[in-house]
């Protein structure tokens, strides 16, 4: 009873919120059960609607608060599913509008509803809801159910479409009400060659999501970018209503005045109904000339491509089978070495099945069918099959049988299907480098336009999907080093060279960076090769080195050791060259006590500083930052401190 009581308060404590103003006024259209007996019923909120106009289909069950005290479980109520509308907001769980008297008994109301907007011309048919409980034929805990169901009416709703007469002068326009149009732009107006932010805000009644992007002709004196459209939604009077604003990249060419169109936006009004006009009026904004500075810098050459090192590629794909070739000579010499001391003097002949079994992973005790089956896995032909499958119960029944035959030879359909399991079980080196599904198309052609901060948000997302490719690390250092941000290009081209360290534009790019400290340029590889590169000769030394011992070449065999051992050293110096989740500052930036801006500061670290990330908040890290000895103290000082997450620019993998 306490849990029965505790569901039906919550059911009922936030009813005006839940439902909105459009669902209580229909209470009243819900018709009482008969005494003693639940219902169920559904209605739309309208019989007529135009096509896009809201509507709500609701569900409503009549409920006898006497029977609902005697359930072990709450009723469940399921509710029509549509097909071909748009449902733009659901109340699943029900809740509980209304109290009634029927006879000598309560009845409460319980309601669930979809907000819905047809898309199509016709008529909707909603199919029945359906109530269900349980009611127990005792007292007893363990006594049987008695299952109920109640299935309601359906419910028609008919839909009209925009009346011929006016559906020209819609064209793509949408279904919606009070629209009103206007362009926000940039308080200070643009810069020639600097990105800005110009928005078409739409607000008004109706759906945002498919109110389609207007047309919009741009002056030639400036280059769009189209960026991702933002939606607020803010319900007026229980209509799903708000604003949606359509942003643009622009850059501006050349220093003067920039005049902003008229753009008309038609829509279809469905109370008056009639096509409306929303209107944004010209805008002037004035393009300064282009600012001294970054700006002015020569941009550097990229390399729109996002291919991963070779090396890296085989590192990074096929590490099982590398390990496993290391691996392989020293077991075949040990194995070479046991062979030879414990050697018969007969040769000893493999048995076949045991053969065909290991090769396909079945055990001994495995019976024909199975063996059979798994061969037909790979690919095996069906009589080939068959024949290896008779051959496995002659085998079986001579192991098993009263008499000890002799066993009977292997069909040749054996050696072949051994001969093609062996080849298809060998290891391939090279594994093929899976395709990028990241594009920079994009950025490459915000890049080109002057549209740096639009070109370094498109490489980030490149490099963040494909982290080993240096050429994207190129591109999004180039992309930073245009917008000015210098600590960001160097970080980003410090981990280009480290994956590529001999390539060509990454090369040039990093002696143009003119601006970064010595001890930030110390970091750069000083021997032109990738720790991954030298992972690849070091395995390549490993396994000249067995060959060298396998055909006792002595001299050989300790001039490659002595280069394993150098190649090994520098790939052990250059993996801790830069340890995971060491970054630079991009900025002074002010450390605080916790992730919030609002907190006490314990200090400040300068751009350019190098330091460690402990710990990730959000948008803010904890981060470890040394600081400079005191006079007459011993040893290293060290800060710890929170900072926003855009004050640093990470130079490896995260921890």
């Amino acid at each position: 009873m306490i849990a029965l009581a505790l569901w039906a308060a919550v059911m009922v404590q936030d009813t005006n919120t839940a439902l909105s103003p459009r669902v209580r006024a229909m209470i009243e259209r819900f018709p009482l059960p008969r005494a003693g007996e639940p219902s169920i019923t559904i209605r739309f909120s309208r019989d007529t609607v135009w096509v896009g106009e809201q509507v709500e289909l609701v569900t409503a069950a009549w409920f006898p608060r006497q029977l609902r005290d005697r359930l072990r479980r709450q009723p469940t109520i399921k509710s029509p599913s549509l097909s071909g509308l748009w449902s733009a907001r659901n109340q699943g769980l029900p809740v509980q509008a209304a109290t009634r008297m029927v006879g000598h008994q309560a009845y409460d109301l319980y309601i669930t509803y979809q907000t819905i907007f047809p898309l199509g011309a016709g008529r909707v048919e909603a199919p029945p809801a359906v109530l269900s409980y349980g009611v127990p034929t005792s007292t007893s805990y363990f006594a049987p159910e008695d299952r109920k169901t109640f299935v309601s009416d359906s419910a028609t709703l008919t839909v009209r479409g925009v009346p011929s007469g006016i559906s020209a002068a819609l064209g793509t326009g949408p279904t919606a009400r009070d629209l009103r149009l206007s362009w926000r732009t940039p308080a200070a107006g643009l810069r020639v060659g600097s990105p800005a932010i110009v928005e078409l805000a739409i607000s008004g009644t109706g759906n945002l999501t498919l109110w389609p992007t207007a047309q919009i002709t741009w002056p030639r004196q400036v280059r769009v970018y189209p960026e991702p459209t933002e939606e607020h939604a803010a319900p007026v009077q229980a209509l799903i209503a708000g604003e949606k604003r359509f942003r643009f990249t622009v850059v501006a060419d050349s220093a003067g005045v920039l005049t902003l169109p008229a753009v008309t936006y038609p829509y279809f009004d469905p109370v008056a109904v009639q096509v409306r006009l929303a209107v944004a009026a010209g805008f002037s904004l004035p393009i300064l000339p282009r600012p001294a500075g970054p700006v002015d810098r020569t941009p550097p050459m990229i390399a729109g491509g996002t291919g991963v090192p070779v090396s890296t590629r085989v590192i990074r794909s096929a590490w099982p089978a590398l390990i496993a070739l290391a691996l392989l000579p020293p077991i075949l010499f040990g194995w070479r070495r046991r062979r030879r001391v414990n050697m018969a003097p007969t040769p000893v002949e493999l048995d076949p099945e045991r053969a065909l079994r290991f090769a396909l992973g079945a055990p001994l005790e495995a019976g024909p069918d199975h063996v059979v089956a798994a061969l037909r896995l790979r690919g095996i032909p069906r009589d080939e099959a068959e024949h290896i499958h008779r051959w496995l119960n002659a085998t079986g029944r001579r192991r098993y049988g009263p008499n000890q035959a002799p066993a009977p030879d292997p069909p040749p359909a054996v050696v072949k299907v051994l001969a093609r399991l062996r080849h298809g079980a060998t290891f391939l080196l090279l594994v093929g480098a899976v395709a990028l599904h990241a594009r920079q198309d994009d950025g490459v052609s915000r890049y080109n336009g002057g549209d740096y901060a639009g070109a370094a948000r498109a490489f980030d997302a490149v490099t963040r999907h494909e982290p080993d490719a240096a050429r994207a690390w190129l591109d999004l250092g180039a992309a930073r080093w245009m917008q000015g941000d210098d600590v960001g290009a160097t970080a980003a081209w410090l981990r280009g060279l480290k994956l590529a360290p001999r390539d060509p534009l990454l090369r040039v790019a990093w002696a143009a960076a003119t601006t970064t400290p010595a001890d930030i340029r110390a970091l750069a590889p000083a021997i032109p090769v990738s720790l991954d590169e030298l992972l690849v000769a070091a395995l390549l030394l490993w396994l000249a080195l067995w060959v060298a011992v396998a055909q006792r070449w002595r001299r050989a065999g300790w001039s490659i050791g002595v280069l394993l051992v150098a190649v090994s050293a520098l790939t052990l110096a250059r993996s801790r060259a830069t340890p995971a989740g060491h970054a630079l500052v991009t900025a002074t930036t002010a450390m605080r006590i916790s992730p919030h801006p609002a907190m006490e500061s314990v200090g400040e670290v300068a751009a350019w500083s190098q330091v460690q990330i402990d710990r990730r908040d959000r948008d803010w890290v904890l981060v470890t930052a040394p600081q400079p000895p005191l006079v007459g103290s011993i040893g290293s000082v060290s800060l710890q401190g929170w900072i926003p997450v855009t004050s640093v620019a990470e130079l490896g993998p995260r921890r």
